[in-house]
């Protein structure tokens, strides 16, 4: 399935990423984030080689529409739902919610007792924020990040 995830994971990111090029200008956007449909590609196959992680896809109908990875630190007990995605096509569905409460009863039998998520401030993390708030996360830390052309 990892071709399948990666289309996945790219499609849903394009609108993300061009929200990022249109706020940092084409340039420094270029700098920042040069292949970054390759790059997904390396991240996703980083996560399936790391034994506390677990790579969850959404299966409809023998096609992969979603995908979660989840990471547990079993010393701390504490959880992360990771890099995740649902084909745009099928957003606003509910998938989300569903693979978010299947990714959190995983994570509870792995032995996390806190599950923690990050993603984006921006208008394009919209969907993820409120499928985030929608399972029972609240925003707890903001993060802030700016750029600035030297």
């Amino acid at each position: 399935d990892f071709d399948r995830v990666h289309q996945v994971c790219v499609a849903a990111f394009t609108p993300v990423h061009r929200g990022f090029e249109q706020a940092l200008g084409a340039e420094m956007f270029a700098r920042e984030y040069p292949g970054w449909q390759a790059r997904y590609a390396d991240d996703i196959r980083g996560l399936i080689a790391d034994p506390n992680i677990q790579l969850h896809v959404v299966d409809e109908a023998g096609v992969v529409v979603g995908f979660v990875t989840t990471r547990i630190d079993p010393a701390r007990g504490v959880g992360e739902l990771g890099l995740n995605a649902i084909d745009p096509s099928q957003q606003g569905k509910g998938i989300g919610k569903e693979m978010y409460a299947f990714a959190l009863r995983n994570l509870k039998e792995r032995g996390a007792d806190y599950v923690y998520v990050g993603t984006g401030a921006d208008a394009a993390h919209a969907p993820a924020r409120a499928a985030y708030e929608a399972v029972g996360f609240d925003r707890s830390i903001p993060v802030v990040y700016y750029y600035r052309k030297l």
